[in-house]
Order: structure tokens, then C-alpha cells, then sequence
């Protein structure tokens, strides 16, 4: 058996707003090679303080919870907790999902549909210190490298630059950005500036291109 990268007891912290699969996921947990200990959150926010909290061996983060934007959530994590292994778990089936979380630094991409005796193993995997992608797929590998550059250019910003990136890419003039997240005008005009530093871009356009990666539909 493959020696395990983690303590004798992993610690596991299951985000997920939907009760019924974060007890579908627990029992998966039951049922592998390991000693479990589990903690289940359904916000961003939660996850983010737990996270805080330390000791947490594996996250498994859906990618859509009340307070979370595509994978605003991951790149946040990532950002914060570079130690700690972050798989996702989700019903998004489309294989250019899967390589966003893969560049954006996560170490698996599970399906909710798969049959238990799959999550099993696949978890098996994880916790094992390795990795699993449900979704493997060809991949163009300058498609990996773009992707793996915009991640990390994004993962710069902060939450708040990240909201008003949303808002940008919506359309929202600076006048509406300041209201909508109820800031002076001239905060919301450093945001962007400071946004189209971090990004390497020069106008609107651009910015909604980045955001792009951002999104996933769910």
C-alpha cells in the first residue's frame, strides 16, 4: 500500500452547501483505507476561516456555494494556504473546467455523479498524497501554460479587486461600481488601476477576458 504523505489521523474539511452530498461524501470517507476526522462548512467563508484554524490535511470545495464565484474560491485558498491540498468536487463535467482548477493549483477534479466505488478510490488517492482528475482528457499544453499564467496573475487579486474585475467585466462604469459595493468613486478608480497593474492589461476589454477565468458554470 502507498504510504500516506499525512498524519495517522487526516483531518478533512468537506465544503459543500448541499447536505445531502456532504453526507454522501462523509460516508466515502468512511469507507477508505484512512482514520478520518471530518468537518463539514456550506459557505466560503467558513471554509476560509477553518482553513485559518490550521491542521486541515485535504479540502473538498464545491465550486458553488452562496458567497462563492466560480473559482474565486479556489485561487483564494490557494493563495492563503499554499500547504494545504485542495481537491474539488462538483457537477461540472466540461474537461476546460477541469483544467482551470489544475492550473489554478488543486490537486484533483471529482464528479458528484461518479459511482461510490470511484469517489472511493479516488479519495483513496488523495489522501494517499497523490493526484486524480476525473477528466483527464488531450490537453493542448500551451493551453495548460496560459491558463497556469492567468491563475497566478489572478490569485494577486485581492477579494475586493476580484469583485469590482466581476463588475467590470459586466459592463459597470466606475459610478456603479462605487455604488453597487457602496465605496467612493475614486477607491473604485485605485481598484482599477491597481487591477489592470496586476493583470498587465490596458482597458475594459481586456479585463473581461480575465475574468473568464474566473467563471464556470455549475
Amino acid at each position: 500500500m502507498t504510504s500516506t504523505i499525512f498524519s495517522d489521523q487526516l483531518n478533512i474539511l468537506i465544503a459543500d452547501d448541499h447536505p445531502l452530498f456532504r453526507q454522501a461524501l462523509s460516508e466515502a470517507l468512511g469507507q477508505t483505507r484512512h482514520t478520518i476526522s471530518i468537518q463539514q462548512v456550506q459557505t466560503l467563508a467558513d471554509t476560509l476561516a477553518a482553513a485559518d484554524q490550521g491542521d486541515i490535511d485535504l479540502i473538498l470545495l464545491d465550486l458553488k456555494m452562496p458567497d462563492c464565484v466560480g473559482l474565486m474560491g479556489l485561487i483564494e485558498l490557494r493563495e492563503k494556504h499554499p500547504e494545504t491540498a485542495i481537491a474539488v468536487v462538483t457537477a461540472n463535467e466540461s474537461s476546460q473546467t477541469m483544467r482551470k482548477v489544475r492550473s489554478a493549483g488543486a490537486v484533483g477534479y471529482l464528479i458528484k455523479s461518479m459511482e461510490l466505488e470511484s469517489l472511493v478510490n479516488a479519495l483513496n488517492t488523495l489522501l494517499e498524497g497523490g493526484r486524480f482528475f476525473s477528466l483527464e482528457g488531450i490537453q493542448d499544453p500551451q493551453d495548460i501554460d496560459d491558463d497556469i499564467d492567468a491563475m497566478k496573475k489572478l490569485a494577486s487579486l485581492t477579494p475586493k479587486q476580484q469583485h469590482v474585475l466581476s463588475l467590470i467585466s459586466r459592463g459597470y462604469l466606475n459610478k456603479q461600481i462605487a455604488y453597487e459595493l457602496d465605496i467612493k468613486e475614486t477607491t473604485v478608480k485605485t481598484h482599477v488601476s491597481e487591477i489592470f497593474r496586476k493583470l498587465g492589461i490596458f482597458n475594459r476589454t481586456q479585463a473581461a477576458i480575465f475574468n473568464q477565468y474566473l467563471n464556470v458554470n455549475e
